[in-house]
Formats: structure tokens, sequence, C-alpha cells
């Protein structure tokens, strides 16, 4: 009789965790979504002021400066780039190698839009108009919020996952650890 109890007790407890892992995962999978579509306004944000820039030059490209061509090229790589990862991070969700891409992907993203605004500033085609500045700002912010918003939760399921006695059985559930973004 007490052998059944502990089965039942153990059965229990790993549908519990089970559970609960499963919740946890539920809301990094909405995080990701929330960080993904904040990343994306960001990505067009960022096309549009290319494409404006490249619109605006009534010169032809010959006549823009080798530097700026560079910047805007290297910009839009990296935006394809952060694209495709983001539907890799959709595809394998909470994979360490899928997320922490994206992350690296949005940190250069970031830099290689102040450095092409800058350089376009300084090569003479004039400041960024205030009303993209502000709007990338606060994508920028939204999306950053996003991403912290989901490595708290992400902090939080990897926690569940290296608890003991948790570890013992997850990966048998078919958990991993996800990796921050």
């Amino acid at each position: 009789m007490a052998l059944w109890i502990v089965v039942a007790m153990v059965l229990f407890w790993v549908v519990g965790l089970y559970n609960r892992l499963m919740r946890i995962r539920a809301r990094s999978m909405a995080a990701l979504r929330s960080v993904e579509k904040h990343m994306r306004h960001c990505i067009k944000l960022a096309q549009l002021h290319v494409n404006n820039a490249d619109t605006a030059q009534a010169t032809p490209s010959s006549c823009i400066p080798d530097g700026l061509r560079r910047e805007q090229a290297q910009l839009i790589a990296n935006l394809q780039l952060l694209d495709q990862a983001l539907k890799d991070a959709r595809g394998i969700p909470l994979a360490r190698h899928s997320v922490a891409r994206v992350g690296e992907l949005f940190e250069a993203t970031q830099s290689l839009w102040l450095a092409n605004c800058n350089g376009s500033a300084e090569h003479g085609e004039g400041a960024l108009p205030e009303t993209v500045r502000m709007q990338w700002d606060v994508a920028l912010a939204k999306a950053q919020t996003a991403r912290a918003g989901l490595n708290t939760i992400l902090f939080k399921y990897n926690e569940a996952v290296y608890q003991f006695p948790a570890r013992l059985v997850v990966g048998v559930l078919g958990f991993r650890p996800a990796g921050p973004m």
C-alpha cells in the first residue's frame, strides 16, 4: 500500500513539474513574439530610413562616399540577417543559439543604425529627421523592454529546469535550458 502512495506522489509531482514548465515555456513564447514584433518594427524603420536616404540622393551612386555606401550595405545586410534570425528563433523556440543570435544581431543593428545616421550627417546629407529619430527611439525602447522581460522569463525557466530534483527528470520530459537574448 505504501508503495502505491509513493508512486502516486511521484506521478503527481512529475505532472505538476511538467505543467509548471509548460506554463513558463508558454509565457516565454509569448514574450518572444512580443520581442519579435518590436524588433520587426525597428527593422521596418531602418529599411525605410535607408530607402529614403537612397531616394533623397539626387547624385549618381558614384558620387556617394564609399564609407556611407558601405555603412548602408552593412545595415541592409544586418537587417536581413536579423529578419532570418527572428524566423529561426520562432522555428526553434528557446534554443540557446537561436535566441542568442537574435540578441547579437539586434545589438549590431543598433550600432549600424547609429553609424549610418551619423555617416549621413557627416557626408552632408543632413541629420536624421526628428520624427524618424523619435520613432526609432520608441521602437528601440519597446524592443529592449520586451527583450528584458523575455530574459527574466527565461531565467525563471532555467531556474526551474536546474532545480533539484527537477533536473533529474526534465531531460526525459523534453525540456532543455534556454539561452538569454
